[in-house]
């Protein structure tokens, strides 16, 4: 896999894009599969490691879907129904991929347009992600993250999303043990 390079300050860093990121995640995730609605709210909850623009926040970004399209296009991702739900599921190309992301795992790589991890840290980060919120209530897991976005909005908005997220809690959200 080649992947672009930039130099900053005299010292040449690999360019990982988004979709390699996403591509991990999946395949991270129980049996190489994740449903799509599910990928897109963890990707949202994500935005600390992978920055995507989202039109209709938690859940649709059109940038998202693009690099998702051009993974399937490069027969790294297949579409596939699970339970009535669209989900993806890691070709044996797409984990060729990740072997050789982790056989790079002590490399420094440029992850959006500022972010500069060792790939080692960031595949850590992306399995801590995928393992917290994979089998979480989607109630609950939307709740977060519409919780995210009321802290963006100011006003009325803000408000509506705050109460909202409240509505989608689930009882034990936030209890210990």
């Amino acid at each position: 896999m080649k992947l672009p390079e930039i130099e900053i300050k005299h010292r040449r860093f690999s360019v990982l894009p988004n979709k390699y990121a996403v591509l991990y995640m999946i395949w991270y995730s129980r049996n190489s599969t994740l449903q799509l609605y599910r990928l897109a709210i963890i990707t949202y909850l994500s935005s600390h490691v992978i920055r995507y623009t989202y039109e209709l926040p938690p859940l649709i970004s059109k940038a998202l879907i693009n690099d998702l399209g051009s993974l399937i296009n490069d027969g790294l991702l297949e579409q596939l129904t699970l339970n009535g739900r669209l989900a993806l599921r890691v070709t044996d190309r797409g984990r060729q991929v990740i072997r050789e992301l982790h056989e790079r795992r002590d490399e420094y790589f440029l992850i959006g347009d500022f972010l500069i991890i060792k790939l080692g840290n960031l595949l850590n980060e992306l399995s801590r992600i995928v393992s917290i919120y994979q089998d979480m209530d989607v109630k609950t897991l939307l709740s977060i993250a519409i919780r995210e976005e009321s802290l963006r909005e100011r006003g009325l908005a803000g408000a509506i999303l705050k109460d909202l997220a409240f509505e989608l809690r689930s009882a034990c959200e936030n209890a210990l043990g």
